[in-house]
C-alpha cells in the first residue's frame, strides 16, 4: 500500500465498480448504442476513468512496471480524446510521461497538439521539453495558473531545490484543488493523492529527496522507477 487514507478493500471495490461501469460504456459503444454525437464524449469518459483506474492501483501499491504498461495504453489513445483545456489531466499525463520515460514520439506528438491548440504555459513546457530532450524556446512564458504553481516554477528556479520542493507539497492538498476531501464523499470517488508534477519536476532536476519516503503526495517510488 502506497495510500495512507483508505485500506486495500477499499481500492479493490472502486477498481471493481470502475471496471464495471468501463465495460458499460464499451459495450455500448460496440452494439451502437450511442448517437454518433455522443461518441466521443464516451470514448473521453472511458479514458479518464482509466486514469483514474492507474492512479487508484499506484494507490493500493501495484506493481510499477504494470502500471508502466497501462499508462503506455493511455498515452496511445489519449490524441483521439484530448481535451485542450483539461489542464489538470494535460498536467497529469504528462508528468506520468516523465515518470515512467514514456515513448519520445507519443511525447513529441503530445507537444505538438499543445502547440496547435496555442497553449503557452511554462510548467506543461518545461516538463514537455524535458521529456523530448528538446530546448525550451520562450523560458519567459508564464504560468497559466500561477496560483496553484508558482511554488513548483521556484523548484526549478532556485538553488534551494530541496527546500522549495517541500514547501510545495506542504501547500499542494488544499480547498481549492479538485480532489479536496474526495476521501470523505459517501461515494468511491478517492484514488488517492498524489502529486505527480512534483514527482517529475524532482525526476527532471536529479533533486536529492532522501528521507522524503512518507511525505505526504510525494511518488517517491515512482521517481526512482527509473
Amino acid at each position: 500500500m502506497r495510500d495512507q487514507i483508505k485500506d486495500r478493500e477499499y481500492f479493490n471495490e472502486f477498481l471493481q465498480e470502475e471496471l464495471a461501469r468501463i465495460t458499460r460504456f464499451s459495450d455500448k459503444l460496440a452494439n451502437g448504442e450511442v448517437k454518433p454525437e455522443r461518441q466521443l464524449p464516451v470514448k473521453t469518459k472511458i479514458h479518464d476513468l482509466k486514469l483514474g483506474i492507474l492512479t487508484a492501483r499506484y494507490s493500493r501499491g501495484d506493481e510499477l512496471s504494470v502500471l508502466e504498461g497501462e499508462y503506455t495504453e493511455l498515452l496511445k489513445s489519449w490524441g483521439e480524446v484530448w481535451e485542450p483545456d483539461n489542464y489538470n489531466k494535460n498536467l497529469k499525463m504528462i508528468s506520468l510521461g516523465v515518470l515512467f520515460e514514456g515513448d519520445i514520439v507519443l511525447a513529441k506528438e503530445t507537444k505538438a497538439m499543445l502547440d496547435a491548440a496555442n497553449i503557452d504555459d511554462w510548467l506543461l513546457s518545461f516538463l514537455l521539453c524535458s521529456w523530448t530532450d528538446i530546448e525550451m524556446e520562450n523560458k519567459d512564458v508564464d504560468l497559466i495558473f500561477p496560483k496553484n504553481f508558482s511554488l513548483l516554477q521556484k523548484v526549478v528556479l532556485t538553488h534551494n531545490r530541496r527546500e522549495s520542493l517541500q514547501e510545495y507539497l506542504s501547500c499542494w492538498y488544499r480547498e481549492d484543488c479538485g480532489c479536496y476531501e474526495a476521501h470523505k464523499s459517501s461515494q468511491k470517488i478517492y484514488y488517492g493523492y498524489w502529486s505527480f508534477e512534483a514527482g517529475a519536476v524532482a525526476k527532471i532536476l536529479n533533486i536529492d529527496d532522501t528521507g522524503m519516503e512518507h511525505v505526504p503526495y510525494y511518488p517517491y517510488d515512482l521517481v526512482h522507477y527509473k
